[in-house]
């Protein structure tokens, strides 16, 4: 077997040799590749006690002797800890290093694919010793590419990188394209995950966790807490496959796992069972893959401030910090008094970050022809505690402009009232307007505005800040 050591600092890597790998794993013989047997899920309050004593011994020797000798799991931008910054998400920036095309179709599998294989990973941890989490949400946030006409039959609402560095590789493997797209770094939680006060342009939804990155002529397979590395063809072929080998195997990386090449680095007496880290051993993730992955999970969530402490209900987790503040219009149901037949209300919330008043890249909320007094509502499925809105008026020189002035109320249960101790009010083009005011509990929140002499209103997005 290969090792590649140094791709990214401090991460994890493995190139795994291309004429065991390269096919679909599904092809593999069962007998050679794992031993068949069902995981056990966890249930309720399953700890490490239950853990079968066969496998004990050499989980326990590889958290000792490889994961704290090699800090395998010292910085924290591990898939736990991402998850967790995440509330239970995941984001991917697909970087596309080939010059083949990729269909609509394909991409929409590439996302489905992710999201299956990080959760056959993560679904072994529901019910585990206080993890929070049941399903996570794996979303590709974008595609990074340094010819945008590969990605056929592209949808508005895809976000597309075309910047691109040299890639070092290339110098080695004149096969591989020199050309590496990239993604913003300001997005990249990867670059800043260090920061505790880190604010991602755009908030948390935008950021970027990881890469599924796809190399034209790379060989085998890299990953780490930056992502997961493998052939162009390798991704395209396996995308629809149940359980793929070696992105299951660099997903374990970005947990922390180890690879296990040489004899030293594995348990005296080997393995009780096969394991999908020993690259070439397993085609699927074993009992004792599992249980290397709580063992890791039950040891690091010791550490209180880098996982603070949840209690969960059926939706998932419930952070127990009351204090914390956070945008809650993307749980609301949007109205207005009246929305021209063009555009549309649910813009008001949807996440989207505007570059100026006038960006039309996406849908927008506007009610020409309409002046005077017109309206705009959120409408939540429980009482919030708020104190903030923060709106980013639209203004195309063309009917739609600022408004003259403007009022914020609330449902006070029985009638709408206006808010109390209000500052702000602000009417500026090309950026949010915030406004502080008395803390209200309420279940509606309303934006009255008056429009400026002849021109009709319009808000590309409305924040509403409030304690979670």
């Amino acid at each position: 077997m290969l090792k590649r050591k140094g791709m990214m600092m401090a991460s994890f890597s493995v190139v795994i040799a291309s004429s065991l790998l390269m096919g679909n794993a599904a092809t593999m013989s069962a007998a050679s590749l794992g031993n068949g047997n069902a995981v056990v899920a966890a249930k309720g309050d399953s700890t490490l006690a239950d853990m079968p004593a066969y496998l004990k011994s050499s989980v326990e020797w590889v958290w000792k002797n490889r994961m704290l000798t090699e800090g395998s799991t010292n910085r924290k931008n591990l898939i736990f800890d991402q998850i967790f910054a995440g509330k239970g998400t995941l984001n991917y920036v697909v970087r596309w290093q080939s010059s083949k095309p990729v269909t609509l179709q394909q991409r929409q599998d590439i996302a489905k694919m992710l999201g299956r294989q990080m959760n056959y990973w993560t679904e072994h941890l529901q019910g585990y010793d206080g993890w929070p989490y049941k399903n996570i949400k794996v979303k590709v946030v974008g595609w990074a590419v340094a010819d945008p006409s590969l990605l056929l039959d592209k949808q508005p609402d895809e976000v597309v990188y075309t910047n691109t560095i040299e890639d070092a590789l290339a110098s080695e493997q004149p096969e591989i394209p020199a050309a590496l797209p990239v993604a913003p770094n300001e997005i990249s939680r990867f670059e800043h995950f260090s920061d505790p006060n880190y604010s991602y342009p755009g908030g948390l939804d935008k950021r970027f966790d990881m890469y599924l990155w796809a190399t034209e002529n790379f060989g085998g397979g890299a990953g780490g807490d930056w992502g997961q590395r493998m052939s162009d063809e390798y991704v395209l072929s396996t995308v629809n496959a149940d359980e793929i080998l070696i992105t299951e195997h660099e997903i374990g990386h970005g947990f922390g796992l180890n690879d296990f090449y040489e004899e030293h680095e594995r348990p005296p007496g080997g393995f009780p069972t096969n394991t999908i880290m020993w690259a070439g051993n397993s085609d699927h993730i074993t009992d004792w893959d599992v249980w290397m992955l709580r063992y890791t999970w039950s040891q690091i969530k010791k550490d209180t401030a880098r996982f603070p402490t949840t209690t969960k209900d059926d939706d998932g987790p419930i952070e127990t910090d009351p204090n914390e503040i956070v945008n809650i219009a993307p749980a609301a149901m949007a109205s207005s008094s009246y929305t021209s037949s063009w555009e549309n209300v649910s813009a008001l919330n949807d996440g989207f970050e505007p570059t100026n008043s006038n960006d039309r890249s996406h849908a927008v909320y506007g009610n020409w022809p309409e002046t005077g007094t017109q309206w705009v509502q959120y409408d939540f499925d429980q009482e919030h505690t708020v104190s903030q809105t923060d709106v980013y008026w639209f203004k195309d020189g063309a009917g739609i402009d600022v408004p003259k002035s403007y009022k914020i109320k609330y449902w006070n249960g029985q009638g709408w009232s206006n808010v109390k101790q209000a500052n702000g009010f602000g009417t500026a083009a090309d950026q949010y307007n915030a406004t502080t005011f008395a803390p209200v509990k309420t279940t509606k929140l309303r934006i009255e505005m008056v429009s400026n002499g002849s021109a009709s209103t319009g808000i590309l997005e409305w924040k509403v800040a409030a304690k979670q």
